[in-house]
């Protein structure tokens, strides 16, 4: 008897999952908070040099003095219709004038019209420090990395249910704290703690939720889970157009995991996972609850999983790497996770550098994003995994690539064909990375699923932090390939994954593998001596010793 047999006779999606899968989507929504706010925290407002022994200078006009002694002191940049960002005139102190040489000003004055005060504002991370902004995104996604993989390894010793609330209490703490530091080095620090739980804390969440359900109904549980996390988006949107004032962006959106630590009594652990302990006491309560809950009633053996199969004691993640087709399969998942996030988190960190209202693109963004949710919701049975990964790959890579033309024939005037290219790319990028999420969880076996996703998760994390360096490859070469390499990277990587995509195996409707040797038959044609996942119909032939999911065909 497979673990899958257990949930079937409770109900693919009864009440009892309903209510737990709940709980782990609200996980979503303080995760997006801190993965993305850095559009606002970090912005960088319209500014200049400010002027020399001028104390209360400020960005915008004080009348017909000020702009003479703006004039005077502020280099004119004709070619950028914008004063000087870096530097000033140099005074002569002989005749009390200002010169024509110049020199870096080491004082700015920002524009208050859209932020009152940004952490880029606070330390001055302009001009020669512009990079820090690179590395603080970077640190971002560098504590993604290792939560990933340290935190989602975790989650497969300690139990998914643990590591959420160490997730949920970490990130409240560290989110918390930023808030309240004025220095770059522990502000990178504390952003990197934040994204290491809230990682650790939504994977953990991500696969409780995964696991309670049959195969037919998993897809609404991955990608509703998504719908929670655009809500994020949108609650971040509107949070941060009231609020300002980065430090107090800070504080409001670290509130809600100090909320979630309070409903971590109602979450039960993945009895999947207790079954892969061996913990059958536990796992027992647990599927008997959900029996209640669901008004089903269950045979006394499979309510005590007096015969459920313990194949996979002891397999690692690295197990999965022994054998030539789990290898290809790994390598095409984790070359997608890649690929994904780097266009995905490329496009949503980079959004203030498109034309227009930062909020509004903001805020489109995360429109576009739920419509691709909504799309992969209606056809990710129909179509399959395989065929919408490709075809959302290759469309976030075609609309990157044709970006290149109204950016390097257009004219102003035709900026918003690049908006809207854009938003195209984060549309398919959005759809691609919720659907190897599925793949990657249906893909791997229960008992290394955790291990797994948290080892793509890296990957993606991989892709995450080239994402800013691949966008700011403008600032180390010039001409037209400023602008023409970044879009060629993020367009190239993005068809080529999504090519790669077609190699792997279609797990739609399919039951979950448990064991390597499971993962090693997924997919595999019906033949003589071959082995054939087929999908999920039960047959009240089971004895509960014998699944013919991944049994040999006796065909000859």
């Amino acid at each position: 008897m497979k673990f899958d047999d257990v949930i079937h006779e409770l109900g693919d999606f009864g009440s009892y999952q309903k209510r737990m899968f709940s709980l782990t989507c609200l996980v979503s929504v303080p995760t997006a908070f801190h993965v993305l706010m850095s559009v606002f925290v970090l912005a960088v407002p319209d500014h200049r040099c400010a002027i020399p022994e001028l104390d209360n200078d400020t960005y915008a006009s004080q009348g017909p003095w000020h702009d003479d002694l703006i004039n005077q002191s502020i280099p004119w940049l004709s070619q950028k219709n914008m004063y000087s960002q870096c530097e000033v005139f140099v005074k002569d102190v002989t005749q009390r004038d200002w010169n024509n040489m110049t020199r870096k000003c080491d004082k700015w004055v920002y524009s208050k019209e859209i932020f009152t005060s940004t952490f880029v504002t606070e330390i001055n991370m302009v001009c020669d420090d512009v990079s820090y902004k690179t590395y603080a995104n970077m640190a971002v996604m560098g504590g993604m990395m290792a939560g990933s993989l340290i935190l989602g390894s975790l989650a497969d010793v300690l139990g998914r249910k643990k590591v959420v609330l160490l997730g949920t209490i970490g990130q409240f703490a560290s989110g918390l704290a930023v808030a309240f530091v004025h220095s770059y080095v522990p502000f990178v620090i504390l952003k990197f703690c934040a994204t290491f739980f809230g990682s650790g804390l939504y994977l953990a969440a991500y696969v409780i939720g995964i696991e309670l359900v049959g195969p037919k109904k998993r897809k609404y549980t991955a990608i509703i889970n998504e719908f929670f996390w655009v809500l994020g988006l949108f609650l971040l949107t509107a949070i941060a157009y009231g609020l300002r004032n980065w430090s107090h962006l800070q504080i409001v959106l670290s509130i809600p995991n100090f909320l979630i630590i309070s409903y971590f009594l109602l979450l039960n652990e993945s009895p999947r996972w207790l079954v892969s302990r061996q913990k059958f006491k536990e796992a027992s309560e647990i599927i008997k609850a959900a029996a209640r809950t669901n008004n089903v009633t269950i045979s006394e053996k499979m309510a005590n999983l007096e015969e459920i199969e313990l194949d996979g004691i002891g397999e690692k993640v690295w197990h999965m790497m022994t054998n030539l087709v789990l290898l290809i399969r790994c390598l095409v998942i984790f070359a997608n996770w890649i690929v994904a996030s780097m266009v995905y988190y490329g496009l949503s960190l980079n959004v203030g550098n498109l034309s227009g209202d930062l909020y509004l693109n903001f805020f489109l963004s995360g429109v576009v994003e739920l419509l691709s949710y909504f799309l992969c919701l209606i056809f990710l049975d129909k179509a399959g995994r395989k065929l919408l990964q490709c075809l959302f790959m290759l469309t976030a890579g075609i609309a990157c690539v044709c970006t290149l033309f109204p950016v390097l024939y257009g004219t102003k005037d035709l900026s918003w064909i690049t908006l809207v290219l854009s938003l195209v790319g984060k549309f398919g990028s959005s759809a691609a990375f919720a659907i190897i999420y599925i793949y990657t969880v249906e893909l791997f076996p229960t008992v290394m699923r955790n291990s797994g996703l948290g080892l793509c998760s890296v990957m993606a994390r991989i892709g995450g932090i080239l994402a800013p360096y691949i966008a700011d490859i403008g600032h180390v070469i010039s001409g037209d390939m400023a602008v023409v390499l970044p879009l060629l990277i993020f367009g190239g990587a993005s068809i080529f994954a999504g090519l790669l995509a077609l190699l792997l195996p279609e797990t739609a409707n399919k039951m979950l593998p448990d064991t390597v040797e499971d993962a090693k038959n997924f997919g595999r044609k019906k033949g003589k001596n071959n082995f054939d996942l087929h999908s999920v119909t039960l047959s009240t032939q089971l004895n509960g010793k014998w699944n013919p999911t991944f049994s040999v065909d006796s065909e000859n």
